[in-house]
Protein backbone atom coordinates (compact mmCIF):
# COMPACT_ATOMS: atom_id res chain seq x y z
CA UNK A 1 0.00 0.00 0.00
CA UNK A 2 2.78 2.41 0.90
CA UNK A 3 4.56 1.70 -2.37
CA UNK A 4 1.37 2.39 -4.33
CA UNK A 5 0.85 5.72 -2.57
CA UNK A 6 4.49 6.64 -3.19
CA UNK A 7 4.12 5.80 -6.89
CA UNK A 8 1.02 7.98 -7.13
CA UNK A 9 2.79 10.91 -5.44
CA UNK A 10 5.78 10.62 -7.73
CA UNK A 11 3.55 10.52 -10.80
CA UNK A 12 1.45 13.48 -9.69
CA UNK A 13 4.52 15.48 -8.76
CA UNK A 14 6.10 14.85 -12.12
CA UNK A 15 2.95 15.87 -13.95
CA UNK A 16 2.55 19.07 -11.94
CA UNK A 17 6.20 20.05 -12.30
CA UNK A 18 6.62 19.99 -16.02
CA UNK A 19 4.47 17.32 -17.67
CA UNK A 20 1.79 19.64 -18.94
CA UNK A 21 -0.84 18.54 -21.45
CA UNK A 22 0.38 17.57 -24.90
CA UNK A 23 -1.50 18.01 -28.10
CA UNK A 24 -2.30 15.08 -30.33
CA UNK A 25 0.48 16.13 -32.70
CA UNK A 26 3.53 16.83 -30.59
CA UNK A 27 6.39 18.86 -32.03
CA UNK A 28 9.49 17.71 -30.18
CA UNK A 29 11.82 20.44 -31.38
CA UNK A 30 11.35 23.93 -32.76
CA UNK A 31 14.13 25.94 -34.37
CA UNK A 32 15.31 29.09 -32.66
CA UNK A 33 14.67 31.06 -35.84
CA UNK A 34 12.61 30.52 -38.97
CA UNK A 35 14.16 27.92 -41.27
CA UNK A 36 13.95 28.77 -44.96
CA UNK A 37 15.72 27.67 -48.13
CA UNK A 38 17.66 29.12 -49.86
CA UNK A 39 18.85 30.95 -46.76
CA UNK A 40 21.80 32.95 -48.05
CA UNK A 41 21.27 33.53 -51.76
CA UNK A 42 19.77 36.74 -53.16
CA UNK A 43 16.11 36.52 -54.02
CA UNK A 44 13.11 35.16 -52.12
CA UNK A 45 13.09 31.96 -50.11
CA UNK A 46 11.14 29.11 -51.67
CA UNK A 47 10.76 26.53 -48.87
CA UNK A 48 9.99 27.06 -45.18
CA UNK A 49 10.09 24.52 -42.34
CA UNK A 50 6.70 24.26 -40.62
CA UNK A 51 6.63 21.44 -38.08
CA UNK A 52 7.30 17.78 -37.39
CA UNK A 53 5.24 14.79 -36.27
CA UNK A 54 6.75 12.18 -33.96
CA UNK A 55 4.17 11.04 -31.43
CA UNK A 56 0.41 10.57 -31.43
CA UNK A 57 -1.19 11.05 -28.03
CA UNK A 58 -4.79 10.26 -28.98
CA UNK A 59 -6.50 13.33 -27.54
CA UNK A 60 -4.34 13.28 -24.39
CA UNK A 61 -5.06 16.98 -24.05
CA UNK A 62 -8.69 16.12 -23.25
CA UNK A 63 -7.93 13.33 -20.78
CA UNK A 64 -7.83 14.00 -17.06
CA UNK A 65 -4.76 13.51 -14.91
CA UNK A 66 -6.19 10.47 -13.12
CA UNK A 67 -7.14 8.74 -16.38
CA UNK A 68 -3.67 9.36 -17.77
CA UNK A 69 -2.18 7.87 -14.61
CA UNK A 70 -4.33 4.72 -14.86
CA UNK A 71 -3.34 4.33 -18.52
CA UNK A 72 0.32 4.60 -17.54
CA UNK A 73 -0.14 1.87 -14.92
CA UNK A 74 -1.99 -0.41 -17.33
CA UNK A 75 0.56 0.00 -20.08
CA UNK A 76 -1.37 2.17 -22.52
CA UNK A 77 1.20 4.53 -24.03
CA UNK A 78 1.35 7.21 -26.67
CA UNK A 79 1.90 5.90 -30.18
CA UNK A 80 5.27 6.84 -31.63
CA UNK A 81 6.25 6.79 -35.28
CA UNK A 82 8.89 4.09 -35.72
CA UNK A 83 9.82 3.94 -39.43
CA UNK A 84 7.72 6.22 -41.65
CA UNK A 85 7.70 5.72 -45.39
CA UNK A 86 4.70 6.50 -47.61
CA UNK A 87 2.56 9.59 -46.90
CA UNK A 88 -0.81 10.80 -48.16
CA UNK A 89 -2.93 13.83 -47.22
CA UNK A 90 -6.45 14.17 -48.65
CA UNK A 91 -8.52 17.29 -49.27
CA UNK A 92 -10.13 16.99 -45.84
CA UNK A 93 -6.70 17.40 -44.21
CA UNK A 94 -6.56 13.78 -43.13
CA UNK A 95 -2.97 12.62 -42.81
CA UNK A 96 -1.95 9.01 -43.44
CA UNK A 97 1.56 7.75 -42.69
CA UNK A 98 2.79 4.27 -43.53
CA UNK A 99 4.85 2.92 -40.63
CA UNK A 100 6.96 0.03 -41.90
CA UNK A 101 8.32 -0.59 -38.41
CA UNK A 102 4.89 -1.00 -36.81
CA UNK A 103 3.22 -2.52 -39.91
CA UNK A 104 0.32 -0.10 -39.77
CA UNK A 105 -0.97 3.25 -40.98
CA UNK A 106 -1.06 6.27 -38.64
CA UNK A 107 -4.30 8.15 -39.39
CA UNK A 108 -4.67 11.70 -38.07
CA UNK A 109 -7.53 14.08 -38.86
CA UNK A 110 -5.66 17.38 -38.72
CA UNK A 111 -8.90 19.36 -38.32
CA UNK A 112 -10.53 17.42 -35.50
CA UNK A 113 -7.18 16.18 -34.12
CA UNK A 114 -8.52 12.66 -33.81
CA UNK A 115 -6.05 9.82 -34.21
CA UNK A 116 -6.42 6.14 -35.03
CA UNK A 117 -4.53 3.37 -36.76
CA UNK A 118 -5.27 1.28 -39.84
CA UNK A 119 -6.18 -1.55 -39.76
CA UNK A 120 -8.47 -1.39 -36.76
CA UNK A 121 -7.93 -3.76 -33.86
CA UNK A 122 -9.59 -7.08 -34.64
CA UNK A 123 -9.33 -6.67 -38.41
CA UNK A 124 -9.17 -9.94 -40.33
CA UNK A 125 -6.80 -8.33 -42.84
CA UNK A 126 -3.36 -7.20 -41.73
CA UNK A 127 -0.25 -5.61 -43.26
CA UNK A 128 3.07 -7.40 -43.71
CA UNK A 129 5.33 -4.80 -45.32
CA UNK A 130 3.32 -1.69 -46.18
CA UNK A 131 5.25 0.77 -48.34
CA UNK A 132 3.09 3.49 -49.84
CA UNK A 133 -0.51 4.63 -50.10
CA UNK A 134 -2.83 6.92 -52.01
CA UNK A 135 -6.49 7.93 -51.86
CA UNK A 136 -9.35 8.36 -54.32
CA UNK A 137 -12.20 10.88 -54.30
CA UNK A 138 -14.69 8.33 -52.96
CA UNK A 139 -13.12 7.96 -49.52
CA UNK A 140 -10.92 4.91 -49.98
CA UNK A 141 -7.22 4.50 -49.25
CA UNK A 142 -5.05 2.11 -51.28
CA UNK A 143 -1.98 0.56 -49.65
CA UNK A 144 0.84 -1.38 -51.30
CA UNK A 145 2.25 -4.35 -49.40
CA UNK A 146 5.50 -5.43 -51.03
CA UNK A 147 6.10 -8.63 -49.10
CA UNK A 148 2.55 -9.90 -49.56
CA UNK A 149 2.52 -8.82 -53.21
CA UNK A 150 -0.90 -7.18 -52.92
CA UNK A 151 -2.67 -3.83 -52.86
CA UNK A 152 -5.24 -3.33 -50.12
CA UNK A 153 -8.15 -0.92 -49.92
CA UNK A 154 -9.41 0.73 -46.74
CA UNK A 155 -12.92 2.23 -46.73
CA UNK A 156 -12.81 5.26 -44.43
CA UNK A 157 -16.56 5.34 -43.88
CA UNK A 158 -17.01 1.65 -43.09
CA UNK A 159 -13.56 1.39 -41.44
CA UNK A 160 -12.95 -1.89 -43.22
CA UNK A 161 -9.76 -3.04 -44.95
CA UNK A 162 -9.89 -5.60 -47.73
CA UNK A 163 -7.67 -7.05 -50.42
CA UNK A 164 -8.07 -5.05 -53.62
CA UNK A 165 -5.49 -6.52 -56.03
CA UNK A 166 -4.16 -9.97 -55.19
CA UNK A 167 -2.95 -11.30 -58.54
CA UNK A 168 -0.44 -10.15 -61.13
CA UNK A 169 1.85 -8.34 -58.70
CA UNK A 170 5.39 -9.21 -57.68
CA UNK A 171 6.60 -6.45 -55.31
CA UNK A 172 4.33 -3.39 -55.35
CA UNK A 173 5.87 -0.26 -53.87
CA UNK A 174 4.94 3.28 -54.97
CA UNK A 175 1.33 4.19 -55.73
CA UNK A 176 -0.57 7.30 -56.83
CA UNK A 177 -4.07 8.26 -58.01
CA UNK A 178 -4.94 10.32 -61.09
CA UNK A 179 -8.23 12.09 -60.41
CA UNK A 180 -8.71 13.03 -64.08
CA UNK A 181 -8.77 9.56 -65.63
CA UNK A 182 -9.61 7.86 -62.30
CA UNK A 183 -6.73 5.42 -62.60
CA UNK A 184 -4.44 4.24 -59.86
CA UNK A 185 -0.81 3.74 -60.87
CA UNK A 186 1.36 1.32 -58.92
CA UNK A 187 5.07 0.58 -59.18
CA UNK A 188 5.90 -3.11 -59.35
CA UNK A 189 9.59 -3.08 -58.47
CA UNK A 190 9.90 -6.84 -58.89
CA UNK A 191 9.09 -6.78 -62.61
CA UNK A 192 10.34 -3.22 -63.36
CA UNK A 193 6.95 -1.96 -64.51
CA UNK A 194 4.22 0.59 -63.82
CA UNK A 195 0.69 -0.82 -63.72
CA UNK A 196 -2.54 1.18 -64.14
CA UNK A 197 -5.70 -0.03 -62.40
CA UNK A 198 -9.30 1.09 -62.58
CA UNK A 199 -11.15 1.71 -59.33
CA UNK A 200 -12.67 -1.76 -59.65
CA UNK A 201 -9.19 -3.25 -59.19
CA UNK A 202 -8.88 -4.47 -62.75
CA UNK A 203 -5.64 -3.89 -64.61
CA UNK A 204 -6.04 -1.42 -67.48
CA UNK A 205 -2.49 -1.43 -68.87
CA UNK A 206 1.13 -1.65 -67.84
CA UNK A 207 4.38 -0.33 -69.25
CA UNK A 208 8.12 -0.68 -68.79
CA UNK A 209 10.66 -3.49 -68.76
CA UNK A 210 14.05 -4.18 -67.21
CA UNK A 211 16.85 -2.11 -68.71
CA UNK A 212 18.47 1.30 -69.00
CA UNK A 213 16.96 2.61 -72.23
CA UNK A 214 14.30 5.35 -72.23
CA UNK A 215 11.09 3.86 -70.87
CA UNK A 216 12.86 0.96 -69.19
CA UNK A 217 13.48 0.62 -65.46
CA UNK A 218 16.00 -0.83 -63.07
CA UNK A 219 14.04 -1.31 -59.86
CA UNK A 220 11.67 1.66 -59.87
CA UNK A 221 10.48 2.49 -56.36
CA UNK A 222 8.20 5.53 -56.27
CA UNK A 223 5.95 7.64 -58.44
CA UNK A 224 3.81 10.76 -58.39
CA UNK A 225 1.15 12.19 -60.68
CA UNK A 226 1.56 15.88 -61.50
CA UNK A 227 -1.21 18.45 -62.13
CA UNK A 228 -1.14 17.66 -65.86
CA UNK A 229 -1.63 13.96 -65.22
CA UNK A 230 1.92 12.98 -66.15
CA UNK A 231 3.55 10.13 -64.23
CA UNK A 232 6.88 10.93 -62.57
CA UNK A 233 8.84 7.80 -61.63
CA UNK A 234 11.93 7.24 -59.48
CA UNK A 235 14.02 4.80 -61.53
CA UNK A 236 16.20 3.95 -58.54
CA UNK A 237 19.09 1.82 -59.78
CA UNK A 238 19.29 3.77 -63.03
CA UNK A 239 19.70 6.86 -60.80
CA UNK A 240 17.23 8.93 -62.75
CA UNK A 241 13.71 10.31 -62.88
CA UNK A 242 11.52 9.38 -65.84
CA UNK A 243 8.35 11.20 -66.92
CA UNK A 244 5.49 9.61 -68.85
CA UNK A 245 2.07 10.66 -70.07
CA UNK A 246 -0.99 9.28 -68.31
CA UNK A 247 -1.10 6.60 -71.03
CA UNK A 248 2.46 5.49 -70.30
CA UNK A 249 4.16 7.18 -73.25
CA UNK A 250 7.73 8.19 -72.41
CA UNK A 251 8.37 11.95 -72.44
CA UNK A 252 11.85 12.48 -71.03
CA UNK A 253 14.25 11.60 -68.23
CA UNK A 254 16.92 13.30 -66.18
CA UNK A 255 19.58 12.37 -63.65
CA UNK A 256 22.65 10.18 -63.41
CA UNK A 257 24.56 8.47 -60.62
CA UNK A 258 26.96 10.55 -58.55
CA UNK A 259 27.59 12.29 -55.27
CA UNK A 260 27.38 15.90 -56.42
CA UNK A 261 24.43 18.29 -56.62
CA UNK A 262 21.90 17.35 -59.26
CA UNK A 263 22.95 13.70 -59.34
CA UNK A 264 21.47 10.77 -57.47
CA UNK A 265 23.06 8.34 -55.04
CA UNK A 266 20.01 6.64 -53.52
CA UNK A 267 16.86 8.30 -54.89
CA UNK A 268 13.60 7.35 -53.21
CA UNK A 269 10.36 9.30 -52.89
CA UNK A 270 9.24 11.79 -55.54
CA UNK A 271 6.56 14.51 -55.51
CA UNK A 272 5.47 17.46 -57.64
CA UNK A 273 4.24 20.88 -56.46
CA UNK A 274 1.63 23.11 -58.08
CA UNK A 275 4.24 24.78 -60.29
CA UNK A 276 5.53 21.48 -61.65
CA UNK A 277 8.74 21.41 -59.61
CA UNK A 278 9.92 17.86 -58.96
CA UNK A 279 11.14 16.97 -55.45
CA UNK A 280 13.32 13.89 -54.99
CA UNK A 281 14.42 12.43 -51.64
CA UNK A 282 17.95 11.07 -51.64
CA UNK A 283 18.53 8.73 -48.72
CA UNK A 284 22.32 8.82 -49.05
CA UNK A 285 22.58 12.62 -49.30
CA UNK A 286 20.01 13.08 -46.50
CA UNK A 287 18.46 15.85 -48.56
CA UNK A 288 15.66 16.75 -50.94
CA UNK A 289 16.65 17.99 -54.39
CA UNK A 290 14.25 20.20 -56.33
CA UNK A 291 14.22 20.30 -60.14
CA UNK A 292 12.25 22.22 -62.72
CA UNK A 293 9.97 20.21 -65.06
CA UNK A 294 12.85 19.81 -67.53
CA UNK A 295 15.20 18.36 -64.94
CA UNK A 296 17.39 21.37 -64.17
CA UNK A 297 18.40 21.57 -60.51
CA UNK A 298 16.81 24.52 -58.71
CA UNK A 299 17.75 24.02 -55.08
CA UNK A 300 18.49 21.52 -52.31
CA UNK A 301 17.16 21.58 -48.77
CA UNK A 302 18.19 19.48 -45.81
CA UNK A 303 21.41 17.87 -44.62
CA UNK A 304 22.44 15.02 -42.33
CA UNK A 305 21.33 15.45 -38.73
CA UNK A 306 18.51 15.30 -36.21
CA UNK A 307 17.44 18.92 -35.85
CA UNK A 308 14.53 20.55 -37.68
CA UNK A 309 15.26 20.69 -41.39
CA UNK A 310 17.84 17.91 -41.18
CA UNK A 311 17.33 14.31 -42.30
CA UNK A 312 18.48 10.79 -41.65
CA UNK A 313 17.48 8.51 -44.53
CA UNK A 314 14.52 10.46 -45.97
CA UNK A 315 12.29 8.13 -47.96
CA UNK A 316 8.72 9.06 -48.84
CA UNK A 317 7.53 12.53 -49.81
CA UNK A 318 4.09 13.97 -50.52
CA UNK A 319 2.87 17.45 -51.51
CA UNK A 320 -0.75 18.35 -50.79
CA UNK A 321 -3.11 20.81 -52.50
CA UNK A 322 -1.76 23.69 -50.39
CA UNK A 323 1.82 22.94 -51.43
CA UNK A 324 2.72 21.61 -48.00
CA UNK A 325 5.63 19.20 -48.33
CA UNK A 326 5.61 16.13 -46.08
CA UNK A 327 8.89 14.20 -45.84
CA UNK A 328 9.22 10.80 -44.16
CA UNK A 329 12.46 11.24 -42.20
CA UNK A 330 12.71 7.50 -41.66
CA UNK A 331 15.65 6.94 -39.32
CA UNK A 332 14.82 10.07 -37.30
CA UNK A 333 11.40 8.45 -36.74
CA UNK A 334 9.41 11.49 -37.75
CA UNK A 335 7.62 13.26 -40.57
CA UNK A 336 8.76 16.81 -41.26
CA UNK A 337 6.47 19.35 -42.88
CA UNK A 338 7.62 22.22 -45.09
CA UNK A 339 5.80 24.87 -47.10
CA UNK A 340 6.56 25.69 -50.72
CA UNK A 341 6.53 29.49 -50.90
CA UNK A 342 4.82 30.07 -54.20
CA UNK A 343 5.59 33.24 -56.12
CA UNK A 344 2.65 34.29 -58.26
CA UNK A 345 3.41 34.42 -61.95
CA UNK A 346 6.77 32.66 -61.61
CA UNK A 347 7.34 28.92 -62.04
CA UNK A 348 11.14 28.99 -62.01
Amino acid sequence: MKSTVLLILIFLGGCLCGCGPKTSQEVIQRPDAELVWPASLPGPSRVRWVREFREWNDEVVNRGLWKRFIEALTGKESRFIVKPYGIHVDRQDRLFIVDVGLRLIHFMDLRSRKYSVIPKEGSEVFLQTPIDLTGDAQGSIYITDSEAGVILRYDLEREVMEHWVTEGLSRPTGISYNSTNRLIYAVDSGVHQIIAFGLDGREVFRFGSHGANPGQFNYPTALAVDRAGNIVVTDALNARIQIFTSEGIHLHAFGQPGDTSGRFAKPKGVAVDSDGHIYVCDALFDAVQVFDPNGSLLMIFGESGHRPGEFWMPSGIFIDDQDRIYVADSFNQRVQVFQYLKIQGNTE
